[in-house]
């Protein structure tokens, strides 16, 4: 056991460092905004991301989809699937195309992308970016300290240096943060909604 309570208390101090460091971004609240004001005016939520970040895409779209502290309607929100889109743009376009070319065939302006890249270099969510700030949609770019991806996206939100993991989860705890904001500001003004927790 002496090995896995060193292992839990080294995350455990690092997660709350890389916690505390979150307090200070002001790019969370304007997620938030962003995501409310969009779902209000009947605009549509994207997000997509590579291994960890795919999964941490889908579980913030499946809460709102789904639900997260209330019962109440759908948000217009998806996680860019398809495998056999995805692999049939890859074969025909390249891998780094599979997100632009469905960014680009799916969204409007005053829709929302949202990437994920711990390394803020994965050519596929830089394509897709570029692609939605080409044509009017707000992008969030979730990421490290490092590459591209935070400085390019509309809304940057980037994680001081921790091991990719660590990373991974907080990501994954912000999300659940912005999924209970949004939700708490939209579901203020709907009188058919219920608050389950």
């Amino acid at each position: 056991m002496g090995n896995l309570d060193a292992r839990l208390d080294h995350k455990i101090r690092e997660m709350t460092e890389v916690l505390e460091f979150t307090r200070s971004l002001p790019e969370i609240p304007r997620v938030v905004d962003v995501i409310t004001a969009a779902f209000e005016k009947g605009h549509h939520l994207f997000a997509a991301g590579n291994g960890g970040g795919a999964c941490n895409a889908d579980q913030m779209i499946g809460e709102f989809v789904g639900r997260f502290r209330f019962q109440r309607e759908p948000y217009p929100a998806f996680s860019i699937p398809g495998l056999s889109g995805m692999t049939a743009i890859g074969n025909d376009f390249g891998f780094d195309k599979i997100y632009a070319r469905q960014v680009l065939g799916c969204l409007k302006p005053g829709d929302v992308f949202i990437g994920f890249s711990c390394s803020g270099t994965s050519p596929n969510i830089l394509e897709a970016v570029r692609a939605a700030n080409n044509i009017g949609v707000t992008t969030i770019g979730f990421s490290g300290w490092t590459g591209r991806l935070y400085k390019e996206a509309s809304i940057g939100v980037a994680i001081p240096p921790c091991n990719l993991q660590t990373l991974e989860e907080v990501q994954l705890i912000l999300t659940h943060i912005i999924c209970e904001q949004v939700e708490e500001r939209l579901c203020a003004n709907d009188p058919s909604a219920i608050r389950l927790i």
